[in-house]
């Protein structure tokens, strides 16, 4: 298995001078794809630092004329892939030593895509190492336990529904353009597209529970986490491209009622992180898409073991708040 790694970036050369050279030490990557979204300071790998004639692993650079968002970036940074595996990664983050013995073991190993355990910064600060509880709670659900393992298809069903992240896969190359699986190409939640699409399309999941990087959360309005504004009103267009895949594919409908217990706990968070003046124009677009993608029976099976679910849905229709 040769494995490449995709890393966006977008003004922050720290970072990434941080990120490349820890890869240079791992002896895990066969080759590294960045692709700068058009930052309006150099990302260069020459300018920060980084040599590629000397760099230890083969390194391919593209800047994008335009700002077109990570999601775009890394459909752009796939294309130039050149290895039987991918695991696309953000700047800001890291490694940790787990990711080589996760390589190693998968060796030989086919599989279309192998999920891992992270550290969030957030646990981490308050003396964890770990996952934020929900996302440990779908671990355990899922029964996806061990340093590798194959999940089973229930085990799916339940570990979907961690937070949509795009750099806690190592993907099979094939998989993902035979399948023409992608990010919505999006300013924000432009991860949300890849992550379930792999779920409702993959033959073999492998999973891990070795932690094999750190992701940091911080404050601040920079970082696309802590958008407030209309900008979050994208989501719509990565969830409607999933939820008509239920209506297309019937092998999916075992993932549809945690896929829209997803969103509808989307939509809540959405809500706290918008501007209040913002709160009844998110919530009208969002009866919108329920009427235009959830038909009757979708809304049938996905909440007939679910009534409280069904049951906010009914209330966000009639016009109470989320």
């Amino acid at each position: 298995m040769q494995l490449s790694v995709v890393i966006p970036v977008y003004n922050d050369p720290e970072g990434l001078h941080r990120l490349l050279a820890q890869i240079a030490g791992l002896g895990v990557f066969s080759q590294v794809v960045v692709v700068d979204d058009a930052s309006s300071v150099s990302c260069r790998p020459k300018d920060i630092g980084i040599d590629p004639a000397t760099y230890p692993v083969a390194l391919k650079y593209q800047r994008l004329r335009k700002n077109r968002g990570a999601g775009y970036a890394r459909n752009q940074g796939l294309k130039l892939v050149s290895s039987s595996h991918v695991l696309f990664f953000d700047s800001d983050d890291l490694f940790t030593d787990g990711i080589a013995s996760l390589v190693a073991d998968l060796q030989d190993r086919s599989f279309d895509f192998c999920i891992f355990k992270h550290v969030d910064s957030r646990v981490h600060a308050k003396g964890g190492y770990g996952l934020l509880d929900s996302d440990e709670a779908c671990w355990q659900a899922a029964g996806a336990i061990g340093m590798l393992g194959r999940l089973t298809p229930q085990g799916a069903t339940e570990l979907c529904r961690v937070a949509a992240y795009p750099w806690n896969k190592i993907y099979r190359t094939g998989f993902l353009r035979q399948q023409n699986i992608r990010c919505t190409e999006i300013s924000i939640h432009n991860d949300i597209e890849i992550h379930w699409m792999s779920f409702l399309r993959a033959q073999t999941i492998l999973f891990s529970d070795r932690i094999c990087c750190e992701h940091f959360v911080a404050k601040g309005q920079s970082r696309l986490t802590n958008k407030t504004g209309r900008e979050r009103f994208e989501v719509l267009q990565a969830l409607a491209a999933v939820q008509r895949e239920f209506t297309t594919n019937p092998d999916d409908l075992p993932f549809l009622e945690a896929f829209v217990a997803f969103y509808m706990g989307l939509f809540g968070w959405i809500t706290q992180q918008l501007d209040p003046s913002l709160h009844e124009d998110f919530h009208h677009e969002v009866r919108q898409f329920l009427r235009a993608e959830l038909s009757p029976d979708l809304f049938t099976l996905a909440t007939g073991r679910n009534p409280v679910l069904g049951r906010r849905i009914i209330d966000l229709l009639r016009g109470l708040p989320l």
